[in-house]
């Protein structure tokens, strides 16, 4: 399926959710191993043995592209591609205002733009620009800033998780010239899922009422983590263990109703608490393989 003209638009991370990219697992190809995994939390779950299987993760992202459509929101799906994992269609490509931006991801998962592009067809794309590397999971859009997860640590930069460079912020600050850009760092580590965040998304999320959800322990500059609590009118802290469950990376459908995992109960009391409504679909064996809601989701038109 293919955008009609002029349907493009990402002001927020919380604004009505009107168009939506999720991916899919048909043609996942073959089970990877310890040396190719390329997040900790899916080589955990190759160690532990309970990497999920394709059908069991292909069940969960039909179960989501359902809920949503059920709620009025239009779900398109990467074109197939045989051998080829497309479930977390985020970091292939971004929305930012009605500009749609090309990641350059790790080689891994370079093939993976072949399945979103048919969609953007008679679209404007812009291309990063040589040397530059930034996935869609490490750039946070709020109303006027987009907060950025970068690594500027030398001896972290050949890290798997290290998807985001400081040179994408020049970039991104020439082509929004009227967003603050706010650089974050977190810690990073190939292998230990409670040492590391592989995108920003993993430890921070804004919420549509002010608040956001964060997992301090995540960050290294704590005057970043002060910039966010200045910023939000609370902060909804979640431990390293929640955080490595990707309790953070939730999707809002509107400004006050998000998408959880309904495992998630002590984070989704407190969401309740604060007037959120919250629309349950369960997404743990999708988990396992290091993305959560936010990952598996594209979105290219959020409007009032």
């Amino acid at each position: 399926m293919r955008l009609g003209p002029h349907e493009l638009g990402i002001p927020n991370e919380w604004a009505p959710l009107r168009t939506v990219v999720v991916g899919h697992g048909r043609s996942t190809g073959p089970l990877p191993s310890l040396e190719t995994a390329i997040d900790p939390i899916s080589r955990q779950h190759l160690e532990q043995g309970t990497f999920p299987g394709s059908a069991a993760v292909e069940r969960q992202l039909d179960g989501l592209s359902r809920l949503l459509e059920d709620i009025g929101v239009e779900v398109l799906r990467p074109a197939d591609l045989v051998d080829v994992e497309q479930i977390f269609t985020r970091d292939i490509g971004m929305v930012i205002d009605q500009t749609f931006i090309q990641s350059r991801t790790i080689e891994q998962r370079s093939q993976e733009w072949q399945g979103i592009a048919p969609i953007l067809d008679g679209h404007p794309v812009h291309e990063l620009p040589e040397g530059v590397h930034l996935e869609g999971g490490d750039v946070i859009v709020l109303d006027d800033a987009l907060l950025v997860g970068v690594t500027r640590k030398p001896e972290w930069r050949g890290l798997r998780v290290a998807r985001t460079h400081t040179v994408a912020l020049d970039f991104l600050a020439a082509q929004f010239p009227n967003r603050e850009i706010v650089p974050i760092e977190l810690h990073k580590d190939d292998y230990d899922p409670l040492r590391s965040a592989l995108h920003l998304d993993c430890a921070y999320m804004p919420l549509g009422g002010g608040e956001a959800i964060v997992c301090p322990e995540a960050f290294i500059d704590p005057s970043q983590l002060n910039f966010l609590k200045k910023r939000h009118l609370r902060l909804v802290n979640i431990s390293v263990d929640e955080a490595a469950m990707l309790q953070s990376n939730l999707l809002h459908v509107g400004p006050d109703t998000l998408l959880i995992d309904p495992s998630f109960k002590r984070l989704g009391e407190e969401l309740q608490g604060l007037g959120y409504r919250l629309l349950d679909c369960a997404y743990d064996q999708v988990g396992r393989m290091g993305g959560l809601f936010r990952c598996t989701t594209l979105p290219l038109l959020r409007k009032d």
